[in-house]
């Protein structure tokens, strides 16, 4: 992200610690009300300045393309703290937060107004697993969907994920402790653990003391599309979200920044999505409105 952007009269200027975009615009526009804050919670892609993250970044962008229309902004971090998705989807809608980027789900989006556009262009619906070491002969022999069903998944009690691994006929152990999943798998409490294309990897290191392993040659897909939500109650917000991102599209900025982000590119280089075996899988949960009839919206290998 550059650090100083101009266009027109208009500059913003990124201001560390606390992520605190300051916008201030001249010359035709002024915004009485002072700047939109938008406060969320640090999406922790890694342990980087959060500035250079994906989402945030994306965030920013699709305020930033209605800037001229709409007035400034300032995105704020609140709370550094471990906390359920669920608990911050309440704080969200109780006005405490502003914006999650989370996997829709029909009950997500009866809790919360969700901004249907895929934040990832739909690559975290694609899941490769977590096993242990010993484990490689295993699934190195699975070839059929039948085969990876008499195994057993790991998943947390409230994701979306384990709803659509059950309808699809999987067996599925749950925790609403995600740490301690990893310790399951150690104890073979279950066989494998599907993970984002983005998160296995890291979480392996962070875990390197149990001997566990990306698994190299499967991965199941679904339609799992993660969207920016924000409460019901603020419906100006997501409409500005919205309209934000269909620009971005217009003029290419979404897709070239999905593209050419570093955290998306290594995600490919490491996940190698065309070598391995895929199962497809039905989404029960995707409410009608999900625009699987916009193809420009989704990633495909």
């Amino acid at each position: 992200m550059n650090v100083l952007r101009k266009a027109h009269t208009m500059m913003r200027e990124w201001c560390l610690p606390g992520l605190v975009i300051v916008l201030l615009l001249t010359g035709g526009h002024l915004f009485a009300d002072g700047p939109l804050v938008v406060k969320i919670r640090p999406f922790r892609e890694n342990d980087i300045d959060f500035t250079k993250e994906y989402k945030v970044q994306l965030l920013d962008l699709v305020l930033s393309k209605t800037e001229a229309t709409d007035g400034p902004f300032r995105i704020e971090v609140a709370g550094d703290e471990p906390i359920h998705q669920s608990r911050v989807m309440e704080l969200i809608d109780q006005g405490e937060l502003t914006v999650i980027a989370t996997m829709t789900s029909r009950e997500r989006e009866e809790q919360l107004l969700p901004v249907r556009i895929p934040v990832y262009r739909g690559l975290w619906g694609h899941r490769i697993f977590i096993i242990n070491r010993e484990a490689l002969e295993t699934f190195a022999a699975v070839r059929t969907e039948e085969q990876l069903k008499a195994l057993w998944a790991g998943q947390g009690h409230d994701w979306p994920d384990t709803k659509i691994l059950k309808a699809n006929g999987y067996n599925v152990v749950t925790s609403a402790n995600y740490r301690g999943l990893f310790a399951m798998l150690q104890e073979k409490r279950f066989d494998y653990f599907p993970r984002a294309v983005n998160e296995p990897w890291r979480e392996v290191e962070e875990e390197k003391a149990r001997d566990l392993v990306v698994e190299p040659t499967l991965l199941v897909q679904y339609y799992a599309p993660a969207y920016f939500f924000v409460s019901k109650k603020n419906t100006k917000l997501a409409d500005r979200l919205r309209r934000g991102f269909e620009l971005a599209l217009d003029d290419g900025s979404f897709v070239e920044l999905f593209n050419t982000h570093w955290y998306i590119q290594d995600t490919l280089e490491l996940a190698k999505i065309q070598e391995r075996t895929i199962f497809r899988l039905e989404n029960p949960l995707l409410p009608p409105e999900t625009p699987l009839d916009r193809p420009e919206l989704w990633y495909q290998p």
